[in-house]
């Protein structure tokens, strides 16, 4: 069987989110029976986080089946929000996880238990670092192809998995030394969890609740007008609203007040047109009278 690249976003949601999932669970196993052969919360805890990527990727692929169901009458503008809804999803899945295994990693303090250091456990860490490092680089990849935003969760998802192995690595060569290290760096791979949890949810809520345009998208707006009509004074209230791939922008511009009705409804059809051309973008404007 020949690999060949996903050509859509949607086959590129469906295919990262198998492949992770099958990957996910078999390091789950690895990481679950080398922290039991560590006595190591951290292990365990980053077991749970290879887990809980398992759990987000199977969420990312139930909500991809949705978010590219085509418009209809209740939604007219497509599902295509619902991968952001996923994506927050993803991100509070991974909070709870981090916060969790804060209260396991206090425990650990408090019961001053200590790691078994094991070159069994070295291996089967590095064998996850490396296969988790790799399986983020190409979820990346296909998340930057596609512009795909909970593909991207998902990668980073795979990258904070591998550091915080990384970081458990290092405790397993420093339990020798001191006792309380496994249980200060499963509170490091907690922070770490709740840090990309946040992340995630805080990008995601972006493109749900809407937002201004960047200075450089507004510029372009401006330079936009001005090749329509010189008696465009003013653009502003500009506001992107994304559902996936489709943008819709609202803005309001001022045009001298002499101006009558039909010329000043050619010139927003004319610049609605241009910015669905360059931009790629459905535009409504409202014209307002310029007031010296």
């Amino acid at each position: 069987m020949v690999y060949s690249m996903p050509s859509s976003k949607e086959e590129a949601g469906y295919l990262e989110g198998c492949v992770s999932i099958i990957v996910n669970t078999l390091l789950f196993i690895i990481k679950l029976y080398t922290g039991i052969l560590a006595n190591s919360i951290a292990i365990i805890a980053d077991a749970f986080h290879t887990l809980s990527d398992s759990i987000t990727s199977a969420a990312l692929i139930i909500g991809y089946k949705i978010a590219f169901k085509p418009p209809d009458e209740e939604h007219p503008f497509g599902h295509q929000r619902f991968e952001s809804v996923t994506s927050i999803i993803i991100g509070t899945l991974l909070g709870v996880v981090g916060f969790e295994f804060i209260q396991r990693s206090i425990s650990k303090l408090i019961s001053r238990e200590t790691l078994i250091f094991s070159w069994i456990a070295v291996i089967l860490l590095t064998v996850s670092v490396i296969a988790k490092e790799l399986l983020a680089r190409w979820a990346l990849g296909l998340a930057t192809r596609f512009n795909a935003e909970s593909i991207k969760a998902d990668a980073w998802h795979h990258r904070s998995d591998a550091v915080a192995t990384q970081i458990v690595l290092i405790g397993l060569f420093m339990s020798r030394l001191v006792w309380w290290i496994d249980g200060v760096l499963g509170l490091m791979v907690s922070g770490l969890i709740i840090y990309v949890a946040y992340d995630i949810i805080k990008r995601s809520s972006k493109n749900i609740l809407g937002r201004s345009p960047t200075p450089s998208e507004k510029s372009k707006l401006k330079e936009l007008a001005s090749r329509i009509s010189g008696n465009i004074r003013d653009l502003h209230h500009v506001h992107l609203h994304e559902y996936g791939e489709h943008v819709e922008v609202t803005l309001h511009i001022r045009l001298p007040p002499d101006i009558n009705l039909n010329e000043a409804h050619e010139i927003a059809s004319k610049l609605e047109e241009l910015i669905r051309k360059e931009l790629k973008w459905e535009a409504t404007i409202h014209v307002e009278p310029y007031k010296d």
